[in-house]
């Protein structure tokens, strides 16, 4: 779906987020669900484990799941987001009427699909009193029982806890200090190393905060394509323009995905010298695999020009000027 209209479709953004985050770990993350057998699509998140047949999250995919998800049972969780506006009776009544349909779209037993609503912003009390919501489990963790039957999880993102596993998620929170302790808790965890899409989109997001808060009314037309060309753009300013020498200098945030960048060029480097290296001189001796595998970029780089001119091996790595 193409954001023609200019609006940031929320759950677009967040789902991506989710998606990169934990379909490595075998969770399944749709932002287009169709909660009838016909359109239209609720504006909605689907998870649930790629595999069917499993049996709750396994320790590796809980490990990615925030509080309020990690611990449900159920195949299939279905989430809808309230992230510039207050969660109010109508999120309620609308939540419930898409948990009844897609029940029934997809033909799944009660036991096999529980519905969240994840809040950036926290509810007031009146509400959460007039409702009979109970607190469960972890801080800021709620859920409400309708007359109707079912139960409905709630998730209020400012109050979630400084942990690793809800740092992610904790980016769309309302406040903007939570937001930035999202990013310093990623930062410390070492979260955007798990992959490379996950570190743009982290980076993308972190640069959006840097100039406001992520969920401020004034955020439009910000898509999930958006937001990773902004991270990797960044990142490849960063590691373009920063001298060797100065890497240290930097904040242990923008250090690490500076380095992590390099290390990746680096090791692309050594790949494209490698192949060069066997298709002019064929098998490439086990001295000259250590050396490239220990070299610096800039070393790298100097061997790969030389292969034009040089005769032999000798001639790629001389130490001669």
């Amino acid at each position: 779906m193409e954001d023609k209209d200019g609006k940031t479709y929320w759950h677009r953004l967040v789902g991506e987020t989710l998606k990169v985050l934990l379909e490595p770990v075998g969770i399944e993350v749709r932002t287009e669900v169709p909660v009838v057998p016909a359109p239209p699509v609720a504006d909605i998140i689907l998870i649930q484990r790629k595999k069917v047949g499993e049996k709750g999250w396994t320790e590796e995919q809980r490990l990615r799941l925030a509080d309020g998800l990690r611990d449900l049972e159920a195949d299939q969780v279905l989430v809808e987001l309230k992230i510039t506006e207050s969660l109010n009776d109508d999120a309620l009544m609308q939540l419930l009427i898409y948990d009844h349909l897609y029940l029934k779209a997809a033909k799944l037993e009660r036991h096999q699909l529980r519905s969240v609503i994840i809040s950036s912003i926290t509810s007031r009390k009146e509400f959460l009193v007039r409702h009979s919501c109970k607190p469960v489990g972890p801080v800021g963790v709620y859920e409400y029982i309708p007359t109707c039957g079912g139960v409905v999880r709630l998730i209020f993102l400012n109050e979630l806890a400084d942990e690793p596993q809800n740092a992610p998620l904790k980016c769309f929170a309302s406040r903007h200090d939570e937001q930035k302790k999202a990013f310093e808790t990623m930062s410390h965890a070492g979260l955007f190393k798990l992959s490379v899409a996950f570190g743009q989109i982290i980076v993308g997001l972190w640069r959006l905060q840097m100039k406001s808060a992520l969920n401020n009314p004034e955020m439009e037309g910000i898509t999930p394509e958006y937001v990773k060309q902004l991270g990797k753009e960044w990142i490849e300013s960063m590691v373009d323009a920063t001298p060797e020498e100065e890497l240290f200098s930097l904040p242990k945030f923008e250090h690490r995905l500076v380095q992590e960048r390099r290390d990746s060029k680096q090791e692309g480097e050594a790949t494209i010298l490698t192949r060069q290296l066997q298709r002019c001189f064929g098998t490439v001796p086990d001295w000259a695999s250590e050396k490239i595998t220990s070299a610096e970029l800039s070393s790298l780089e100097e061997w790969s020009l030389r292969i034009f001119d040089a005769q032999s091996l000798d001639d790629v790595f001389s130490d001669k000027v």
